[in-house]
């Protein structure tokens, strides 16, 4: 009698370890689900990120060829009025060479 009493306890201890291993596992399977979420949210956002990068880094690389070609067209328009002054200067020297 006492070893069926000794089984049944260890029986009982065993199947409260199990049910503890069963508790443990299915906090285990919610917490990795949650990670995973989590993982694939920072991914998301991580990627929307680089996107967002790469869309400021190309406004720059255009907003730096915008500045070039003003300053290329500001130098331009620049030679263009000093050389119609000299045009308008020599034009003037001439007249009151003439007279």
């Amino acid at each position: 009698m006492a070893a069926q009493q000794n089984f049944k306890s260890n029986f009982s201890v065993l199947q409260d370890k199990i049910q503890k291993l069963i508790y443990l596992c299915e906090d285990l399977k919610k917490g990795n689900k949650k990670l995973l979420a989590d993982k694939h949210q920072l991914v998301t956002v991580l990627e929307e990120e680089k996107a967002k990068v790469q869309r400021l880094e190309e406004g720059y690389k255009n907003l730096k060829e915008i500045e070039r070609t003003t300053s290329r067209q500001s130098i331009t328009n620049m030679k263009r009025k000093i050389s119609d002054i000299i045009v308008e200067i020599d034009k003037n020297m001439t007249m009151m060479e003439d007279k």
